[in-house]
């Protein structure tokens, strides 16, 4: 097979031009220069150009950039990515150029070994994927080895972007095309502390590279691989407009494709599908810390009139993108209120000041079997101004847990989920809601009875790709389990959870009836849980093997799967925060409760808080199952928490101590028994606080302690849940 020519041996001198040579992304490296956080931070009480245009447009669409360049790579299609940051060798920066100790104390006391560079969140690079050149100098040419690095990996195309335009970006790009590359300037993907000085530096480049806008960049890659635009909901800050475009992949989380930067058309498409459906609403929706939906909707015939070519309601100019950031709500009510009322919390550090933007994932949008004219889609939420995910968004954090643990561990979780609810008659009679029945494990009477509530339920999670693979009835009056089919994907079965709590409640009252997710209805019956099963498979290994199983280990479970296992042990009583999450939850558990109430696990023992489950057919070990969760926890906080406690043991390869009842001499230590004792041991989690962020932690906490001054008896608890259902 004939080998492919490289472009240098495509060049007819005197003819051809740059623009002759779109990206061929086998022998393209993307350098991201000197976007770090001593250069780089925002700030937001600036109105300063930096700040409010140039940083914030650049940071977004260099992360668009990073991130599509890295699916490239990792799916085998080529593309490197060099990022190249100031930092000295030495601690006190004498291996600095000259020219930096002459320009002022920032540049002549560099980042250095002692106090290394510190890169934003979203843009920092990958240990032994992306390559890192620190320098010490206005040229990356001039202070490291990039030529021979780039040489080496037969790169011919540089795509530049960073800061500031009219400096090192500048330099860069200067040396690249005397060095012989290809050179790519993203204009929108670079910052510079004036718009002067940014249009001075595009000038100073135009006769050494072509320059384009990130969109056309992105247009230009799809056009020459599957790769497309990129991660679920990041966007490109076009500069007419500072509006944006949403572009999403897999990201490694299991995202579905869709791209929506790389045809304006694909928006018009998607509102006429919806249109033609007749769907009249957009549902954009979001999750709050403490599990109450957060949503607004947007007429769809509005969004039609932010159609490219027509003009929004004051607005100097035509938006990129009618369903990019549609709405915002203000940040408090992402963790500052609690579930009883629209009360802010004092202790919870958090204030009606703030605004966070829901920016869509497009690929959860569904339409709502059971309100036909609305479509809903799931959110994340970002600050206003910097556009960064906000710290207090829960679908944010579980996407970061999951693409963390993908990158640094090379692994990639499963989910499964069992959705316990209870169905009630609607009108409560002598006072106390009643059950439809009173019906036993799984016995065949609820099955029957509800058999069309049970035949629509299924239809309306059908029509949502909502995939069930079990329902059966449970252990209390009334109360029926929905087995979500297990999924790689796992913000997607978050979605799925959401979805279908929404769509159980509204298909009871179909039927006359209401369905309570409450934990604890009665004290002489079992109560609801939502039991959580995870396994991981490794992403190296195309064969997509279970690697929590080993046949060869007594319990059957990998030594990997151990020290999950061990890790989520490790913090157990911290993580009862989050699955427990109401003084209710915690009358749920207990001996007897068949949920266990001390810290252990075992091998299919049902009164084990922690169960490893064995497959009916092939015997083996195949998952973990977390008992101790119910339907009042926030989905994506509580997988988060979980999965963050389970990768510190894999990473520090935790020991998994013996089964329960294995050892003579094992010493048995008790569960919190209340949601106090469990906020006390949040409080002292050092690993999930830090994870967490100390204005989400501090929140949670505050306002989880304020549930608990509110508490209630069980039948104030049962009557409210009936009311609000």
């Amino acid at each position: 097979m004939p080998s492919t020519p490289t472009l240098r041996s495509l060049v007819n001198p005197g003819v051809s031009e740059r623009t002759d040579f779109p990206l061929r992304l086998s022998s393209t490296a993307l350098l991201v220069v000197d976007i770090q956080k001593e250069l780089t931070t925002i700030n937001v009480s600036s109105n300063d150009y930096r700040y409010t245009t140039s940083f914030p447009r650049m940071i977004e669409n260099t992360k668009t950039l990073v991130n599509t360049v890295r699916a490239s790579r990792d799916g085998g299609n080529g593309g490197e990515v060099v990022f190249t940051y100031l930092e000295a060798q030495t601690n006190n920066s004498r291996d600095a150029s000259l020219d930096y100790k002459l320009s002022g104390s920032l540049l002549s006391n560099l980042p250095n070994p002692s106090s290394p560079a510190q890169f934003l969140d979203g843009l920092a690079p990958i240990q032994g994927k992306d390559i890192c050149l620190p320098k010490t100098s206005c040229s990356v040419f001039q202070s490291t080895n990039l030529d021979y690095i780039l040489r080496n990996l037969n790169v011919e195309q540089l795509v530049v972007c960073g800061q500031l335009t009219d400096q090192c970006v500048e330099s860069a790009v200067r040396d690249a095309a005397d060095l012989g590359y290809f050179v790519t300037v993203v204009d929108d993907a670079c910052g510079a502390e004036s718009e002067e000085g940014h249009q001075k530096g595009l000038h100073g480049m135009n006769g050494f590279a072509r320059i384009v806008c990130t969109e056309h960049l992105l247009k230009e890659i799809s056009n020459t691989s599957d790769v497309g635009a990129i991660v679920r909901g990041e966007k490109i800050i076009t500069k007419e407009s500072s509006t944006t475009e949403t572009t999403i992949i897999d990201n490694g989380t299991g995202g579905r494709s869709f791209n929506i930067s790389a045809d304006r058309g694909c928006q018009a498409a998607i509102l006429r599908s919806l249109r033609a459906a007749g769907v009249k609403f957009l549902r954009y929706t979001s999750v709050d810390a403490y599990n109450t939906i957060r949503c607004k909707t947007v007429p769809l015939s509005h969004t039609m009139t932010l159609l490219p070519g027509r003009k929004a309601r004051n607005s100097t100019s035509s938006p990129c993108s009618p369903m990019a950031n549609p709405v915002c709500i203000a940040e408090v009510c992402f963790a500052g209120l609690p579930t009883h009322a629209d009360a802010l919390i004092s202790s919870s550090n958090l204030s009606a000041r703030n605004v966070l933007t829901l920016r869509p994932d497009f690929s959860s949008l569904r339409v709502l079997p059971y309100a036909s004219k609305t479509a809903m889609i799931m959110c994340t939420a970002h600050n206003q101004q910097s556009l960064e995910l906000s710290p207090l968004c829960a679908r944010g954090l579980l996407e970061r847990v999951l693409c963390e643990a993908r990158e640094g561990l090379g692994i990639e979780f499963c989910v499964g989920v069992e959705l316990e609810f209870m169905l009630f008659r609607s009108d409560a009679r002598g006072g106390l809601p009643q059950p439809v029945d009173m019906s036993t494990f799984a016995n065949s009477v609820t099955l029957n009875e509800q058999e069309e509530f049970i035949s629509t339920l299924n239809d309306q999670l059908e029509q949502q790709d909502i995939p069930v693979e079990l329902v059966h009835a449970e252990s209390a009056a009334g109360q029926l389990e929905l087995v979500l089919t297990y999924s790689s994907n796992v913000v997607q079965l978050a979605d799925d959870v959401v979805f279908a709590r929404e769509t159980i409640s509204a298909c009871a009252k179909q039927y006359e009836m209401k369905a309570l997710f409450l934990p604890k209805t009665s004290t002489t019956q079992a109560g609801n849980g939502l039991h959580l099963h995870f396994s991981f498979r490794d992403v190296a290994d195309n064969s997509n093997d279970n690697a929590f199983t080993d046949p060869s280990q007594p319990s059957g479970v990998s030594l990997r799967g151990q020290s999950f296992i061990e890790g989520v042990l490790n913090h157990f009583p911290s993580l009862l925060s989050f699955t427990l999450p109401t003084v209710n939850s915690f009358r749920r558990m207990g001996p007897g409760c068949w949920t266990g109430h001390e810290v252990g696990w075992s091998v299919e023992d049902k009164e084990v808080p922690i169960r490893v489950c064995v497959d009916l057919n092939s015997r083996m070990a195949t998952n973990v199952e977390f008992k101790l969760s119910d339907a009042t926890a926030n989905i994506y906080l509580e997988l988060a928490m979980i999965l963050t406690a389970g990768v510190e043991g894999i990473k520090t390869e935790a020991k998994l101590r013996p089964m329960m009842g294995e050892s003579n001499n094992e010493i048995r230590h008790s569960l919190p028994t209340t949601l106090l004792e469990s906020l006390d041991s949040l409080k002292q989690d050092k690993l999930l606080t830090s994870v967490m962020g100390s204005a989400l932690s501090t929140a949670y906490i505050a306002v989880r302690k304020a549930q608990v001054d509110c508490e209630k008896t069980l039948e104030e608890e049962l009557l409210d849940a009936f009311i609000k259902a």
